[in-house]
Formats: C-alpha cells, sequence, structure tokens
C-alpha cells in the first residue's frame, strides 16, 4: 500500500505496484539522493582545493539602491555576498544577477573576474529572464518532491523537465514514478503541493556546480534516463575551457539534479505553488511511458488575487505540450541541451 509521505489521511488505495520498479534496484530514493550529495560534496572540495591563493577582484555594483565598487574573492565570492554588503533588501529579493549588461549569473555562483554587477527581481518592468530562471527552478524543485514524496518501496525514476514555455500555462517534470495505474486525486496533489511550502520556510540556496563526464556519470550513476543524457548534455562552458562539462544544481544539502540553469536564489523566495496534473507521455527516445508532472507557482514577492491563481491553475490542468525528453547527436554546442532543461 502507497501513501504520500506526511499525508497521514491520504486515502489507501493502492494494492500494488510494478515488480520491476521495487527490483531496479537495491536502493531506496533516498539512498539514491544521498549518493548524489555526497559525490557533489567530493567535487565541490576538489574545485576548492584548486585555489591555490586568494586573488581579488573589482566589482562594480550598479543599482538604485547603492552603488558601489567592492573588493571581493576571485572564485569564491558571488552575488549574494556582495549583496550582503549592501542592503538587507537586496538579499531578500534578488533571484538573478546581470554580469556586465549581458551574462545572466546565479546569486550563489562564485564571481569569476572584474565585472559590474546588477541585482535582478521579480518586479521589474522587464522581467521574462527571472521568470524563466523561476519556472526553471520550480520544475527542479518537482524532481525533488518527487522523489521524497512517497514511500522508500516506491522506486521514481527522474528523467528530465522541459525548457519553461509560458504559453503551456505551467511547468513540468518527467518521471517515471512507477506507481502503477495511480490516478491522482485533488487531495492527492495538494499532499505535494504542502511539500513545496515546507521547502519554502526552510530557505534552501540554489548552488551550481560544473563537472566532467566521469563526475556526472559516477553522480547519477543510478539514474539510467540521466546517465543516457550525459553526453548530450556536455557542452564547452568558456571560452577557455578544453573539456566539455556540464552544470548541476544543489538545493541545500537536500537534492542534486542537471540543469543549464541560472536558478533563483532561494527557496524562499516561492509563493504559492500548487500541483496541478499528472499526465502520461509517451516518449519514443527511451521507448518509455513516463509522468508529465504539471504544476503552477508565483514568487513570494508577487501578489495576485486567489481567484486570478485558481483560475490559471485550471488551465495549469491541460496536458503541457513542451517537447518531450529527446536523446539527440552528440554535440558540445550550446544547442544540444535545449530540449533537457
Amino acid at each position: 500500500m502507497m501513501k504520500i509521505r506526511s499525508c497521514l489521511n491520504l486515502t489507501r488505495r493502492f494494492q500494488s505496484t510494478s515488480t520491476a520498479a521495487l527490483s531496479r534496484s537495491h536502493l531506496t530514493n533516498d539512498e539514491i539522493r544521498t549518493h548524489r550529495l555526497r559525490i557533489f560534496n567530493n567535487e565541490k572540495q576538489i574545485q576548492m582545493e584548486r585555489i591555490r591563493r586568494v586573488e581579488k577582484i573589482e566589482i562594480d555594483v550598479q543599482d538604485p539602491i547603492q552603488s558601489t565598487k567592492l573588493l571581493m574573492n576571485k572564485n569564491l565570492s558571488t552575488p549574494y555576498h556582495c549583496a550582503q554588503h549592501i542592503s538587507n533588501v537586496l538579499v531578500d529579493r534578488s533571484c538573478l544577477a546581470l554580469i556586465d549588461d549581458q551574462h545572466l549569473w546565479d546569486m550563489n555562483r562564485p564571481l569569476e573576474r572584474d565585472c559590474t554587477l546588477k541585482f535582478l527581481h521579480f518586479m521589474e518592468e522587464n522581467c521574462e529572464e527571472q521568470n524563466r530562471a523561476y519556472w526553471r527552478t520550480c520544475s527542479f524543485i518537482i524532481g525533488y518532491i518527487l522523489e521524497t514524496a512517497f514511500k522508500s518501496n516506491y522506486n521514481v525514476e527522474l528523467c528530465s523537465f522541459p525548457p519553461p514555455q509560458f504559453q503551456n500555462g505551467s511547468f513540468a517534470y518527467d518521471a517515471q514514478l512507477n506507481l502503477g495505474d495511480w490516478k491522482p486525486t485533488r487531495d492527492d496533489l495538494r499532499c505535494l503541493s504542502i511539500q513545496a511550502y515546507k521547502l519554502r520556510d526552510r530557505d534552501l540556496r540554489f548552488e551550481r556546480l560544473d563537472i566532467t563526464q566521469s563526475v556526472a556519470e559516477e553522480m547519477f550513476t543510478y539514474d539510467r534516463f540521466k546517465l543516457a543524457q550525459i553526453p548530450h548534455m556536455l557542452r564547452l562552458l568558456t571560452p577557455t575551457d578544453t573539456q566539455p562539462r556540464l552544470s548541476v544544481y544543489r538545493m541545500g544539502d537536500c537534492h542534486v539534479d542537471i540543469t543549464r540553469g541560472p536558478l533563483i536564489s532561494s527557496t524562499k523566495q516561492i509563493g504559492r505553488f500548487e500541483f496541478s496534473a499528472i499526465h502520461s507521455i509517451d516518449v519514443p527516445s527511451y521507448n518509455e511511458t513516463m509522468q508529465r508532472i504539471q504544476a503552477l507557482s508565483i514568487p513570494a514577492q508577487l501578489h495576485l488575487h486567489y481567484w486570478t491563481f485558481d483560475y490559471l491553475l485550471e488551465r495549469a490542468k491541460k496536458k503541457n505540450n513542451a517537447s518531450l525528453p529527446t536523446l539527440g547527436k552528440i554535440k558540445t554546442n550550446e544547442t544540444t541541451a535545449d530540449k533537457l532543461e
């Protein structure tokens, strides 16, 4: 019998599950997540040890609250650290940074050179990139919730999530839930939504790490769908790179997943978050049937009348027609990973 963790009043309707799902691995989802986190922490430590000496860089902060020049530490200090030197308002509301007026940057990603720095938030007149980062982050969060919401004997296999497309009315994550013929009720979806609100209260930060193919394959060795994606996600991330890499993100000490980013600063910036629907999808590239888990959310900084949000939530129940998970030709350019967000 399956039920969602922390929802003790959930109707007990599930009497069986796929034998293949239970025998796929002797590890639980919690153990697999712990493995990914351990590899992430080890690789981060290795990369930190390569910094032999601390070099100073000049960051020219350009912000309406305060414009100033800061001396920060190369490959150590982040835009978040810069914000801490200026104002708590910037710390709380900034979701992304803009480097040299052209490069979007994670708030918790170390700065690499002298640069100009602008802080971005959700109340700006033009905030399309902020909203994309927000929905991308919310898809990332769905992956964590799917791996932790169900009892440990149900082996949820994450695949990937499509790039955010606002016209679809929802963000999504594609996964193989291995829950038999489960049809989620409104209460089931609400139980999943509650997990997102718990994350918001924990104020977990999102941290990026660029890794090589060998590290990625070790990190996701128990994730068959992601293992297949890794060669297609590799690319030269900077002009000075000689070896293709891919980006992974860690949410606090809870979850690691593959995404190009950028992601927002913290789960604290999440506002109303509701799971809307789960649809079955056929994925020819993997020759598998998966589930597309859909949800809707708005940032905490924005205020929307509950009636308006509920109207949008009804729209978000329709099947999201974003691109299916695809394994294309192996390349190292920017377009390779467009369908594997």
